[in-house]
C-alpha cells in the first residue's frame, strides 16, 4: 500500500471509528463485495468506504477484496465501543512522544494481516482499549503479536495457564519469545522460560474465548 493511499485512508478511518454508527455493520460482511460496494452503495455511510471507492475508480487489485473484508470484520467487532468514548478513542491510541499517527498504523496493521480471523481479534482488541480493559500500551503490543503470529500459535494460547513454556516445541517458543508473549528468567531461582502473564491473559480471557 502507497504512502499517500495509507494517509488517504488513515484520516477516513479515524472518521469512521470516531463519528460513524459503527454497530449499523451487519453480520453477513462475507457477502459484502467490491462490486456490492461499487454498484449499490453499501456502506456508503463510512467515510473509509468513501476513500477506498475513490481508490479504486483507478483500478482494483485482488488485495483490495481482501483488504476490504479485513476492514469490515475489524470495524464490526470494534462496534461495542459506545460512541463517547469513540470520540476520543484516536487520540488516546496515538503516542506523543514519538509523534505516530494512530490511524495510520492501524491501516498499515490490517493491510499485514493474513486472514479475516485475525482482523477480528484486532477489531476485539480495539474495543478492549476503548472500553478501558486495556491500556495504550497493551493494545499496540496485542496488535503486534496478532499481525506476527501464526493463528494457530495464537489460539495455542487458550491453554497457556497449563502449559510449562520450557516444554514448549522450540520453533513456538521462539516465535512467542520474539513477540514479547515470555522471557528467559536469569537469576539463582530461574525457571527457565517464563510466559508474559498479563498479555497472555488478554488473549485468553478476551481475544480467543469460544
Amino acid at each position: 500500500m502507497t504512502e499517500n493511499r495509507n494517509k488517504e485512508l488513515s484520516k477516513s478511518l479515524i472518521e469512521t471509528l470516531t463519528s460513524s454508527n459503527l454497530p449499523t455493520i451487519g453480520s453477513d460482511i462475507a457477502e459484502v463485495t467490491i462490486d456490492s460496494v461499487l454498484k449499490e452503495g453499501v456502506l456508503k455511510d463510512f467515510p473509509i468506504i468513501g476513500s477506498l471507492v475513490g481508490i479504486w475508480k483507478t483500478g482494483i487489485a485482488v488485495n483490495d477484496y481482501r483488504f476490504l473484508n479485513k476492514l469490515l470484520l475489524f470495524l464490526q467487532e470494534s462496534s461495542t465501543i459506545s460512541s463517547v468514548k469513540r470520540e476520543n478513542l484516536i487520540h488516546k491510541l496515538e503516542d506523543d512522544k514519538y509523534q505516530l499517527e494512530a490511524g495510520e498504523k492501524l491501516i498499515a496493521v490490517i493491510d499485514k494481516l493474513e486472514t479475516g480471523s485475525k482482523a477480528k481479534l484486532l477489531g476485539k482488541a480495539l474495543a478492549l482499549f476503548g472500553n478501558d480493559f486495556i491500556s495504550n500500551d497493551e493494545f499496540w503490543r496485542v496488535s503486534f503479536i496478532i499481525e506476527r503470529l501464526p493463528m494457530a500459535d495464537i489460539i495455542a494460547l487458550k491453554n497457556w495457564r497449563n502449559t510449562d513454556l520450557n516444554q514448549v516445541f522450540e520453533i513456538r517458543r521462539h516465535l512467542y519469545l520474539s513477540v514479547g508473549l515470555g522471557w528467559f528468567v536469569l537469576d539463582a531461582s530461574s525457571t527457565g522460560f517464563c510466559w508474559q502473564e498479563r498479555l497472555c491473559e488478554i488473549f485468553e480471557q478476551h481475544l480467543i474465548v469460544q
